[in-house]
Parts: C-alpha cells; structure tokens; sequence
C-alpha cells in the first residue's frame, strides 16, 4: 500500500493533466506548461537555461536540466516553481525521467558519444552508475513496471535496450534499419513508443515491452521525435519538423491506420510553431494528494550534538528527516510544532529548520510548539514563516497562530496549543469560538485538525486537560483525525470520544508524531486505546487525502523503511 508506489498511482487513474515542454524565450532554453483545456502556456520558473522537462509521477515536481557556466546538471522544482533545488552535479548530465515512485531518477551523463546511465535519489543522494558501454548509452525512460529503457549507440548501428534499475546486462528491444531515438514508456509499461528514421523523415512506432510487436503510428512527411504518452494512455504527444518549422501535436494511439496528415480526427495542435516546442512530457492530474507530518524537529545551532546540521546518534536528525520531504510527491507538510530549539528565534531557524525542513518551506503548514514561544510572542517563529514583522501569513496572526486551509477534497484545521498565549483554549475562548465557527463554514466529508500538545499519550507530555473543549468541538463536527507533536515518538490511536471512549463510528484518531529529528522518548505505560508505539527511529507521518478515507504511513528516516501503515474511514 506504499503511498508513492506504482501500483497506488496506477490504481488511482490519473487524468490528463498539462503538457510541459521544453522551447525558446528571447533565444534561450525554457520550460513551458499548457494547460489541458489548451489555453496561454505559462512559464516554468527556472532561473536559468532550462531543457528535458520530466513530470513526477503525482505530477507535482518537474525534473529537468539546467545549463550555465558551470554545465549542466539536473535541477527539480514544483510546478508553481518553489523549492527549485539542484540534485546532481554536472558537468554534462541531462534527460532526466522519475523512477514510478517517485523517490529517485535515472539520467544521461556524460559528452554526446560517451555517456552512461545513473540513477540517483530525488534528494540527490544515493548516486548510481548502470551503464559502462564503450558505446553511447543515452534517451532513458523508467517504467512502471520497474526497467529502464535506453537508445545504445555504437560503431555498428544504434538500437533501444531494457534493463532492470539496479543494473545488469541490458536486453535489446528493437532490431531492423534505421536510426531509433526518444523512447517512452506507455503508463502501463507494456509499450514503448518511440522514433525511426534518418534525419527529416523519422516516424513513430510502438513496440511491446518484449519486443515481439510493433506497429508503425505516423506516415508523414517530416520528422516526427520526443513521443509523450498522455497518462489515460490514449494519446501521444509529439514533436514535427518539416521546412524548418517545429510544433507540438497530439494523436490518438488506436486509431486505425497511420497518421498521414495533421488534420482532422484523431490529432490536434498543441503549439504553434513559432515556440519551436520540443521534448514534451505529460503531467498526471486529478490524484489524491498527499501530505505529511512531524513535529520536534530542529536543534538548536548551539547543542553540542549539533554536528554542522548533520546531529549524532539519536540527535538533531533533523536533515535525514527532511530528505524524506524531498523524495515524495507532496501537496503540503504539516510541522506540528516545536520546529526550532530551544527558543525559537530568528536566527536560529535561519541556521538550523532552515537548511533542513525550509528546502520545502512553500509547502509548510505551520504550528507553533512551547519552544516557540521562549522566544517572547513566538517573533522569531512568525518573522520566519510570515515576514519579519509582518502580521498575518503562512502561520496565521501574529497572537493566534490558527487558521484553516483546504488539500483536496479534505478541510483541514491548524490549531495552537500553547493557550496562554491566545487567550486560553477553553469553550468560549478566541480559538475554540474561531474553531466552531470555521468547522461550521467548512462542512467537508473528511477534515483533519492539528497542533502541538497531544490529549492522549503514551509518554509525560500530554495536554493536560487544556485541549479538552478544542476536542468536544471536533467531535461534535465529525472531525476525523488529528495529529500532534510534542512527544518525542510516533504512536497511532484507535478512533476515540474526548472521553478516551472507544468510538469506531464516529471516534478520532489521533496520530503523535514528534520526530522531526531532535531526539527521542520513552514511554511511561500504554495509554488506552493506543495501538502502536514506535521510538526507535525519526520520521515523517505521510497521508494520503483521499475522497472519503485516508491512508497513512510512517517512515523512518533510517532507510526510508515503513515503520506502521493503514488505512482509515471517513465518518
């Protein structure tokens, strides 16, 4: 059930979503979006030279290369163009494409001639070389099925060759005359489209994943190169030249026939030509996103376990935790607190959360922890998240630090348990007004709520009682999951009444979730209702929103094992 697996994506259907594609700005290399109903393109902010977009299998983060001064290396970002962060480093890396999990990459590396194949993790560790030809091993393309296809060009012609991820001797696919280019593997990974043909008068094809058929697409004058499959895999997106001209089509891939004119049924534009669009590639819609979750996270620069960032034994992990961030697909992370040691200030977020967590700061949710607020009004918290001296933003209103935001189909409700600090959480108070209110305007099938402090815990460090009316309110809304920090472990309850009732039908699971990376706990007993403990590792919380339930796993940051995994109902 492995939230980022092949299987999870495949089962999900997804739609056709934007069609991203590489082309040229006042003479320089860009990325381009265009929408699926058609429409402007929009720019990719890229800040550089950029070519070989790859859409990530949730189609959330785009891969692609980057070329300055320095070469090229593969860059990825999100598609609205935060977290832009290089992964590899050059000189000559290029092509790159996402393994169906979307935790790692497999790209070209090296001069036209000589390159070679290597995968590498989407936080940029874990580097791997498959390839040692002395011939010229270029073009890959990962399946969901797990191989990774490739054109190998040598002294004695070129052909596409298939071979496992961690590396083998490769299995020639194709055979016969003509120059092959650009493969791509259909969503199912039981195809392979790709390019046949000398300069000026290529076609596609498509050939089965044992290479036991294949079938000719197009029929036109010109050269026809880069085929993308649309991810319902009923269409393939393509590049064609002819007299100097280049555009982008798409064409129905079991129409009868081959495509002997671009016009009429079964193909459609999707550029014009003076873009000069190539290297297409189809963004996945319409899944179910997923967040993730943890809280406790950051040392303070200060702490002799502190290590340059990196922590020791169990402390200040802070950065292994972060890298789970970096290699999931994510709509949101909610850090639930207590996000910088020992005292929340500005600059200490600047040295420590910052490096670390702040890589996907677009995508933070915060709440703020005690710790904050050792740094008087929590200033150096919001002035991080917010602006300096600004009043309201990311992390609420300055004096509140509660607000709501929707993911998907899911209402979802940032709360602050540090009452003193708000004017209390009792009923009646500020927040708990606030809180009905919103749960009243906001009457979603599934809503998940968050904070600091947990009602019910296994450990020392519960809420003592302050988060009790907060509770009664989500109850009465058919509020259903809630996740915390503050304990230093991860622990998952069974759906439960503010009265620590069992409660299957309209109960809340809380899930505990202080790992970010400081350190670790131990436990004082076995709270009711408390299902699992886990105290062994670091990690991320990561949920799958979905219509109607939710899924969960934990994963530790030691390995990215799944240290608990399930599923849950909507009420």
């Amino acid at each position: 059930m492995l939230l980022g697996s092949a299987s999870a994506v495949a089962r999900e259907r997804p739609e056709n979503g934007a069609v991203a594609f590489a082309a040229k700005r006042a003479a320089k290399p860009v990325i381009y979006l265009r929408g699926p109903d058609g429409g402007r393109p929009r720019l990719v902010r890229t800040r550089g030279w950029a070519q070989d977009p790859a859409v990530s299998p949730r189609g959330e983060r785009l891969a692609f290369r980057r070329t300055g001064r320095l070469g090229s290396q593969i860059w990825v970002t999100y598609l609205d163009g935060g977290g832009l962060r290089q992964l590899t480093s050059g000189p000559v890396d290029a092509a790159p494409d996402w393994g169906p999990a979307g935790d790692r990459l497999v790209l070209a590396r090296g001069p036209a001639g000589a390159r070679d194949l290597y995968t590498v993790a989407a936080d940029g560790a874990g580097l791997r070389r498959l390839t040692y030809s002395a011939a010229d091993d270029h073009s890959p393309t990962w399946s969901v099925r797990g191989q990774i296809a490739f054109v190998r060009q040598a002294e004695w012609g070129n052909g596409i060759y298939v071979m496992p991820p961690a590396g083998g001797v490769p299995r020639r696919l194709t055979r016969g005359p003509g120059k092959v280019r650009s493969p791509a593997w259909s969503p199912t990974g039981k195809t392979l489209a790709f390019a046949r043909g000398g300069a000026g008068r290529a076609d596609l094809y498509v050939v089965t994943a044992d290479g036991s058929r294949n079938r000719r697409l197009t029929d036109l004058p010109g050269d026809e190169s880069d085929p993308a499959w649309s991810p319902d895999g009923r269409r393939l997106a393509f590049v064609h030249r002819l007299r100097g001209r280049q555009r982008l089509f798409a064409l129905q891939v079991r129409r009868r026939g081959r495509l002997s004119r671009l016009s009429g049924p079964g193909v459609r534009p999707l550029t014009s030509h003076h873009v000069a669009a190539r290297s297409p590639h189809w963004q996945p819609a319409g899944l179910d996103p997923v967040v993730a979750a943890a809280g406790d996270i950051a040392c303070d620069p200060l702490s002799p376990h502190f290590g340059g960032g990196l922590g020791q034994g169990a402390f200040c992990r802070q950065n292994r935790t972060s890298d789970l961030l970096l290699r999931l697909d994510l709509a949101a992370v909610l850090a639930t607190g207590d996000l910088q040691y020992e005292d929340g200030k500005l600059w200490k977020f600047e040295q420590s959360f910052d490096p670390s967590w702040g890589r996907v700061k677009h995508l933070l949710r915060p709440v703020p922890g005690n710790h904050e607020y050792e740094d008087a009004g929590a200033a150096g918290y919001f002035d991080y998240f917010n602006g300096p001296g600004q009043q309201s933003g990311p992390a609420g209103e300055r004096g509140a630090g509660y607000y709501s935001f929707e993911v998907g189909s899911w209402h979802v409700v940032a709360l602050n348990s540090e009452c003193r600090r708000i004017g209390g959480c009792r009923a009646g108070s500020p927040q708990e007004r606030w809180l009905r209110a919103d749960l009243a305007s906001h009457p979603a099938a599934c809503t998940l709520a968050f904070w600091h402090h947990p009602r019910f815990t296994s450990g020392r460090h519960s809420a003592e009682g302050r988060m009790r009316a907060v509770w009664d309110a989500l109850h009465e809304a058919n509020v259903d999951l809630v996740v915390n920090g503050h304990e230093h472990f991860y622990e998952r309850f069974a759906p439960q009444t503010p009265d620590a009732a069992p409660d299957p039908e309209r109960g809340i699971r809380q899930i505990t979730v202080g790992t970010g990376g400081k350190s670790r706990f131990g436990y004082t007993g076995t709270a009711p209702n408390s299902e699992l403990r886990e105290n062994r590792y670091h990690g991320v919380l990561a949920l799958a929103l979905r219509e109607g339930r939710y899924d969960w796993e934990f994963l530790a940051a030691h390995g990215g094992r799944v240290a608990d995994a399930g599923t849950g109902g909507c009420h």
